[in-house]
């Protein structure tokens, strides 16, 4: 996954998922459930387009992209068959070839194809006098030596170079995918081609077999001796570095180009088996979210819910622990990126305005700067405080907030930080999960309420999974003790207490 990540990582210009919600989401996971690339840059692109904020043209062109190829069954073929000449794990860093800091040699680097030369031309004057034979393999030893000296330097590079030929090779075979309604993806790739030509001719040579992986047949072995005892990595480079830093743009359309592609492929074969789909309807940003029959692309048979998001008025889901609490909450979340990713919602209806998605779901401590669990969460949610300011509409998603403190402190933050995300008129949506029933009544006004029930069977708890509207009524800590066997006496005094509290607490809120 890192490598997968390192295109993205390199070029965070656009606005895009923070790490906390990509985990939150389990944005891993459905990345490999959408997963049906054939090329190293494929993976790239999706993840990327997973990851980055949405461009409406570009959105637009790659769903023509997905259509075009899930309609033209032989064009699809086709695009794989040259795709999968580029799986080899080198490709995921092509793109670092672009780098200004990248192929940067030494004047003295001329060298090299001047040494070679020297010793191709002895070679060929050990027909006329075979003492030159022993100086050419006097000479092929040297370049052997050279080889294993400058490896270190220069064989990242060298490796990464050696898939610019299947690119180029690919790029030349997907050039039928280019038409009018894909040009803000594909448009450019006929002129990037030309203007790759010299260093395709380069890179061909040194690329041979570079698809397949380290060469096993006879040939192949043959070509990687040659390029080992003649240096031709290196005299690539050298010839090629310059060319390569002057034609930069041009190598990363054309990596973006198949590498989207790829993903249109990927998504259009995620939507043939997804079991229903549909294209979002995106709204003004002030306009309620209609989302109906929603489902998660990790659960198979998923009971599918559906809820109405309307700013500037927020959501509570209540419900016992295993309800599925959590597990609504990163529907949402991960339909609202697939909506504007990649234009497919696992839905009925998904009707909504662009959103910021944020999260604070998991839990975790941060050991390597020796912060408690509580203190990462506090960081987290300021966060998404601070940029509730902004004007662009948010959808917000917390689950428990605060759950590493104390009750009284827990519910008077917690409803502290509810109110200001959506007060004074806030063009944001907020959904949080929470068992404190205290949050329910002190939010009244300002949240709808939702809950997932249960009930208890001959076998144990019951869970349907459905969202329904109003608290959650039933609590099922205590019965979950019971089941396991809890004395029960220990169970009885613990409903007693249970109902004490309970009774506290609505006293408490309705004086208070």
């Amino acid at each position: 996954m890192e490598s997968i990540a390192d295109l993205f990582r390199c070029d965070e210009s656009r606005a895009s998922l923070d790490d906390r919600t990509w985990n939150d989401l389990l944005l891993d996971d459905v990345f490999a459930r959408l997963d049906r690339t054939e090329s190293s840059v494929g993976q790239q692109s999706l993840y990327g387009r997973l990851r980055r904020a949405p461009v409406p043209r570009d959105l637009d062109a790659f769903d023509a992209l997905v259509a075009r190829l899930t309609g033209d069954v032989n064009l699809r073929e086709r695009a794989q068959v040259a795709l999968a000449r580029l799986r080899h794990s080198s490709g995921y860093y092509l793109h670092r070839l672009a780098r200004p800091d990248a192929l940067v040699r030494p004047w003295w680097h001329v060298v090299f194809p001047l040494w070679t030369a020297a010793v191709l031309m002895t070679l060929a004057l050990g027909f006329v006098w075979h003492g030159f034979f022993v100086l050419a393999i006097i000479g092929l030893v040297i370049n052997f030596v050279i080889r294993v000296v400058t490896s270190l330097r220069v064989g990242g590079e060298a490796v990464w170079f050696r898939q610019v030929g299947p690119l180029i090779s690919i790029a030349e075979s997907l050039l039928v995918c280019d038409e009018s309604t894909t040009a803000a993806i594909t448009g450019s790739l006929k002129a990037d081609l030309v203007a790759l030509r010299r260093i395709g001719a380069v890179a061909r040579w040194v690329s041979r077999g570079a698809d397949s992986g380290p060469p096993t047949d006879l040939a192949g072995l043959i070509i990687e001796y040659i390029n080992i005892q003649l240096l031709m990595d290196l005299n690539a480079l050298y010839f090629a570095s310059r060319e390569l830093q002057s034609r930069a743009p041009h190598l990363l359309r054309v990596i973006k180009a198949v590498g989207e592609i790829d993903a249109a492929i990927a998504v259009a074969s995620f939507r043939e088996t997804a079991g229903g789909w549909i294209r979002p309807t995106v709204t003004t940003p002030n306009a309620p979210a209609v989302l109906a029959d929603l489902r998660h692309p990790l659960i198979d048979d998923a009971v599918p819910n559906s809820i109405a998001l309307a700013p500037p008025h927020g959501v509570l889901i209540t419900g016992s622990n295993m309800s599925g609490k959590s597990t609504f909450l990163r529907t949402v979340g991960v339909n609202a990126v697939l909506a504007q990713t990649i234009n497919t919602c696992l839905a009925r209806t998904y009707e909504a305005p662009v959103y910021q998605v944020r999260t604070c779901i998991g839990r975790a401590d941060d050991l390597m700067a020796g912060k408690s669990y509580y203190v990462v969460e506090v960081e987290s949610v300021l966060s998404l405080v601070k940029a509730s300011g902004r004007v662009e509409p948010h959808l917000f998603i917390f689950d428990e907030l605060f759950r590493g403190t104390n009750a009284i402190e827990r519910i008077a933050a917690g409803e502290a930080v509810l109110r200001s995300l959506i007060d004074n008129g806030k063009p944001h949506v907020v959904l949080a999960a929470t068992h404190d029933g205290e949050l329910v009544e002190l939010l009244g006004e300002a949240y709808s309420v939702y809950h997932l029930g249960d009930s208890i069977g001959s076998n144990g708890l019951i869970f349907d999974y459905h969202l329904t509207p109003g608290p959650a009524t039933t609590r099922n800590a205590i019965t979950l003790l019971k089941l396991n066997g809890a004395p029960e006496s220990l169970v009885a005094q613990a409903l007693s207490r249970a109902e004490e509290l309970d009774r506290h607490r609505r006293a408490v809120v309705t004086s208070g």
